[in-house]
């Protein structure tokens, strides 16, 4: 008698893939095992729905792999509470701390957002710089801990070209550590997924490593023509992105599909914070309501500024040293100085330096007296940036390229 042994079938691979959005002939999935070979660019004009597809990507994807989320303008943190990410404001942390924010959170397994608001272009540059060089440094050991990095605006963080001189080192830098995240992240179990408004815009080293596309409304002809390219489509055939409907986007890559699918993306469990609000109409009230709404009878007095120091030279040096306000306005100066051009309420101010409101606003009072900010009277809705003449001094050439 004869023993035979049954053959066991084999196991079935893991089905990784998540559902993403309809075409005509079926569900579009993104395979996520792909995507980790071959990452993923999202792109379309403002509301094409590229932050709402990259939202729904990890929505579907958190509960197969960490997730990294790089936020420009602060709009995903209700997401990550939804996936149960750590959120961590890049203005607290230095870069140095970032990096190991980073190691730390691939270590652990632990999801992560990253929101970068209130830093100036430069400084949302290098901490994001930061945190991918944590991410790409983890030690061999970790690599098998895998991450997907999703960021939005990526334009931001690796720019095509520089708008100034001054600018050029940070854009050496973004562009430089967001390629090498693309190019070395597969054996270190990283899976960049890049959303970005501007083809034009964003840097072409970053866009030659992302070999999954999805493309959604375009209306810049020089996008069209980038975007026309990464999908192979001719000139006619490429006048299709002018016409698409939010959330609409061509599909292509080894995650997403052979040859380009037009599909419609899904809707997403959370909310999209940063979607265009509806139109709502001005207030009906007459012009004496209206003045007093704004307290224009407030803003035309200058006494709350302080007399005006009117000596010249080392005389107006001398009274601004001997003001016992002139510390905490140095630090004002410092810190308008790191968000010029943009502005700050006072409350903010008083936050950040640890002083209390009357310190600020007699610091205010003396910087406007000299000219040095441009600021509104004493009140809760203060507002103060650094003088034009100081802001100039801030500013570089632009330049066209590097």
């Amino acid at each position: 008698m004869t023993c035979v042994t049954p053959i066991r079938p084999l196991p079935e691979a893991a089905d990784n893939r998540v559902p993403l959005g309809h075409h005509s002939s079926g569900a579009l999935h993104l395979d996520l095992d792909r995507l980790l070979a071959g990452r993923l660019l999202i792109q379309g004009s403002s509301g094409a729905g590229k932050s709402r597809t990259l939202r729904r990507i990890i929505e579907e994807a958190f509960d197969y792999t960490t997730i990294a989320i790089v936020d420009p303008e602060g709009e995903f943190e209700n997401l990550a509470r939804h996936i149960g990410a750590t959120t961590i404001r890049a203005v607290e942390l230095t870069a140095d701390g970032l990096t190991a924010a980073a190691a730390r959170s691939r270590h652990h397994r632990l999801s992560i957002h990253i929101d970068l608001t209130d830093l100036d272009p430069d400084q949302r540059i290098i901490k994001a710089a930061a945190f991918f060089a944590g991410l790409i440094g983890a030690p061999r050991e970790d690599w098998d801990h895998t991450v997907l990095v999703c960021i939005d605006e990526g334009h931001l963080l690796a720019p095509h070209v520089a708008g100034s001189a001054r600018d050029a080192e940070a854009r050496r830098l973004g562009v430089a550590t967001l390629t090498d995240l693309c190019a070395r992240g597969r054996k270190r179990g990283l899976a960049p997924v890049i959303a970005t408004q501007r083809l034009a815009k964003l840097s072409t080293s970053v866009v030659s490593e992302l070999q999954n596309v999805l493309v959604g409304l375009n209306v810049f002809d020089r996008d069209i023509a980038r975007a026309a390219d990464l999908l192979g489509f001719s000139a006619k055939e490429a006048d299709a992105l002018r016409t698409l409907v939010p959330g609409d986007f061509f599909a292509m890559g080894p995650a997403l599909s052979a040859t380009p699918c037009l599909a419609h993306i899904d809707p997403t469990i959370t909310e999209h914070i940063g979607k265009t609000p509806e139109l709502r109409a001005a207030a009906s009230v007459d012009a004496t309501e209206a003045a007093r709404l704004l307290d224009l009878a407030g803003l035309a007095e200058v006494a709350d500024h302080g007399p005006a120091i009117a000596l010249k030279g080392t005389r107006a040096l001398d009274a601004f040293l001997l003001d016992p306000a002139a510390t905490d306005a140095a630090a004002i100066v410092e810190a308008l100085k790191r968000i010029s051009p943009n502005a700050s309420t006072a409350r903010d101010l008083a936050r950040h330096l640890s002083l209390d409101a009357e310190r600020t606003d007699r610091a205010l009072n003396l910087l406007s007296a000299i000219t040095a900010v441009d600021t509104m009277p004493k009140g809760d809705d203060r507002i103060a940036r650094l003088h034009a003449r100081l802001r100039a001094r801030l500013s570089d050439v632009a330049v066209v390229a590097l």
